[in-house]
C-alpha cells in the first residue's frame, strides 16, 4: 500500500484533509506526523509527503518519490542544496490562487473607481456624506490598466480586465 505522510505543522485543516483522503482513497496509507522525530521515522518508507523535510532527515529518505511543497511562494531556505540534489520530485501549488487574487484586484479597482474608501470612512465616523468622495468617478470603459507582474496572478487579472 502506498504511503503518504503529512508533515508538521499539523492543523485542523490538514487533519480534515487527511480524513477525506483516507475515505476517498482507502488503498493509500495516510499518516499524520506531529513532530520532527516522528517525521524521520515515517519518511523512511514513505512514497509521497506533504510539507517540509528537514535537511538532517533527508539522508534517510530513499523511497520518497514526491514531495508536495505547501507554499505557492516557499520561504527562503525551503529548497536547500541537498533537497535539490535528491531524486525526489518536488511540486508546489503555483498558480492555485491566481483566479481568487485576480478577482480581489478587480474588486479593489471597482471600489477605488467609485470612491468607496471615502464613503467607508464617512460611515465609520457615523456620518452620511454623499460628497465624501474626494475625486471624480473613474469610467473604467475609458481607463487604461497597468499590470505590474506577468505571473499567473497578473495574467489572470489582465484577462479579466
Amino acid at each position: 500500500m502506498p504511503k503518504y505522510v503529512m508533515l508538521p505543522p499539523i492543523d485542523d485543516d490538514i487533519r480534515e484533509w487527511a480524513a477525506k483522503m483516507r475515505e476517498e482513497l482507502p488503498s493509500l496509507d495516510v499518516v499524520i506526523v506531529e513532530d520532527e522525530a516522528d517525521a524521520a521515522q515515517e519518511l523512511t518508507d514513505a512514497d509521497a509527503a506533504y510539507g517540509w523535510v528537514a535537511p538532517e532527515v533527508l539522508p534517510g529518505v530513499e523511497r520518497l518519490s514526491l514531495l508536495q511543497n505547501p507554499f505557492a511562494g516557499p520561504p527562503v531556505g525551503w529548497y536547500y542544496p541537498e533537497l535539490a540534489e535528491h531524486a525526489v520530485v518536488v511540486s508546489n501549488p503555483r498558480g492555485i490562487y491566481s483566479d481568487h487574487i485576480a478577482h480581489h484586484i478587480l474588486m479593489y479597482m471597482l471600489a477605488l473607481s467609485r470612491g468607496l474608501p471615502y464613503y467607508a470612512e464617512a460611515q465609520a465616523q457615523g456620518r452620511w456624506d454623499n460628497r465624501a468622495r474626494k475625486r471624480g468617478y473613474v469610467d473604467l470603459t475609458e481607463a487604461t490598466v497597468l499590470i505590474n507582474g506577468v505571473g499567473g496572478i497578473g495574467a489572470e487579472a489582465a484577462r479579466l480586465c
